[in-house]
């Protein structure tokens, strides 16, 4: 890690640091089994179809940027770990 002439660190750690080291706690709400995964695996995720939705904190994430922007916000008050709910549009509709 660079140092500066004192030995002190120069490495700060930044905003983006901090959104990928936040833990994804994905619960399915049809089984009810829960998974962690990383925030560059939800890149992956088939954001694209409407009937599958994810939610965290009652709001409805839509796309991986949607996300991104959440986890920024929670990265800022200290979260380490976020719960997302997913589940296809009926289920979540009905109330379960």
């Amino acid at each position: 890690m660079p140092e500066t002439e004192n030995g002190e660190s120069i490495h700060e750690e930044t905003e983006l640091d901090k959104v990928l080291k936040i833990k994804l706690k994905v619960v399915d709400r049809e089984t009810g089994k829960s998974r962690y995964c990383s925030v560059m695996e939800t890149k992956t995720w088939d954001w694209a179809n409407p009937e599958y939705w994810r939610v965290v904190n009652g709001w409805q994430i839509t796309s991986f940027r949607g996300l991104l922007n959440l986890l920024y916000l929670k990265a800022e008050k200290g979260c380490e770990e976020i719960e997302v709910l997913e589940a296809p549009r009926f289920t979540m509709l009905s109330g379960g």
